[in-house]
């Protein structure tokens, strides 16, 4: 006789434990992103926020014009209603413009970037320690580096070099972002320099706060935010699958990565519920047993069970984010339930052993494990 109370005690443990578990996964979108582009009218500040969000000449949200000062003294980027982008040449103008936006922006801004050109200023000092009095994280940015092609190397490093005298730093990011001009030629390439460094470091932060997903999702190209979810996932799930109740923390997983790849293409938020209810789509299609015996014929004679389960756990939360993925970049809807099959389907066919192989052969590192995902995305 089946022991109706006991099982709906286990499946509510189970349930209790998975939104436990999500809930210390899942980032919270909630909260907001406040950052401070500051420097002189015509620093290129415009320029250098449209390189920072991935973004071609005609996608450009920061006017930019061959005019000095087409920002005139203050603009605010609302990129949503929680992510804000102030140009300004200075916290002064912010606040002297005090509108409830203005005082609001000032009680706390997330990151500060100055933005600084030519030979070495002291004067610009005072801008800076504006924005360590005010903002959690600064990065100083020498703009226009494309100033000294012409001149030998080490004019530029000459000039770097000043500048960090003068403002007292130990790190500067000299930077080009040439090319959003209006007036530019037809066909004139974008000349982007040293703003992936840049761009890095200032996600590295955001992602400390758990706020780097609010500006990845405003970026021209979300690919690499993509894999990064999904390599950050299949670690966890790789790990997982050797803790006892396994199944509870990798449901977490995968629904806390379904949160965030949906928040990376739509802005929206969808509920644990939500995420949780998209995975029985795939159950029938999974075949763990057969991955199962696949994964079993090349693996060492110790650990067989925990090294396969750990292999099947990260090729179905691959072929599900994957798919999931897939859709969102399309533009097309989760519901359509169908085509979430179809797109299962297709990756763990491509995927398969070849997939496991290489992951547990490089140790599910993520680096290697976001250039083993790329080749499949």
């Amino acid at each position: 006789m089946v022991n109706t109370a006991s099982n709906n005690s286990d499946e509510k443990e189970f349930w209790e434990n998975v939104e436990t578990q999500f809930e210390e996964k899942v980032q919270d979108f909630s909260k907001t992103l406040n950052i401070a582009i500051i420097g002189k009218v015509s620093s290129g500040k415009s320029s250098l926020i449209n390189a920072l969000l991935k973004l071609s000449r005609k996608k450009a949200v920061a006017q930019v014009g061959a005019e000095a000062g087409v920002t005139r003294k203050l603009k605010i980027l609302r990129l949503d209603e929680r992510v804000r982008l102030i140009d300004s040449p200075g916290l002064d103008d912010v606040r002297a413009e005090n509108s409830q936006i203005t005082r609001e922006f000032l009680k706390h801004i997330d990151v500060g970037i100055l933005v600084v050109t030519g030979a070495a200023d002291a004067s610009q000092k005072r801008y800076l320690d504006d924005l360590r009095a005010h903002c959690e994280s600064v990065f100083v940015v020498l703009n226009k580096i494309d100033e000294w092609d012409r001149l030998a190397p080490s004019a530029l490093e000459k000039v770097v070099n000043q500048w960090k005298q003068v403002l007292q730093i130990e790190k500067i990011y000299p930077v080009c972002a040439f090319g959003y001009d209006a007036d530019t030629p037809p066909g004139t390439p974008l000349d982007i320099r040293g703003v992936y460094s840049l761009r890095e470091d200032i996600e590295n932060f955001l992602g400390s706060k758990g706020k780097d997903l609010l500006l990845a999702r405003h970026m021209g190209e979300k690919k690499s935010y993509a894999i990064g979810i999904i390599s950050i996932a299949l670690v966890a799930v790789a790990g997982e699958a050797f803790i006892p109740g396994s199944a509870a923390y990798i449901t977490a997983t995968q629904a806390s990565a379904i949160v965030s790849l949906y928040y990376l293409y739509t802005g929206e938020i969808i509920s644990s519920k939500t995420a949780i209810a998209i995975l029985p789509t795939f159950a029938a299609e999974a075949g763990g047993t057969t991955l199962f015996l696949w994964v079993q014929s090349f693996l060492p004679p110790t650990g067989v069970v925990n090294l396969a389960a750990a292999g099947i756990a990260v090729s179905i939360t691959f072929a599900i984010l994957a798919a999931i993925n897939s859709i969102l970049a399309s533009g097309a809807k989760l519901e359509q339930e169908e085509l979430l099959k179809s797109k299962f389907r297709t990756y763990q066919e491509q995927a398969g052993i070849t997939f496991v192989k290489d992951l547990l052969y490089t140790e599910v590192k993520l680096p290697a494990l976001k250039e083993v995902i790329e080749k499949f995305l």
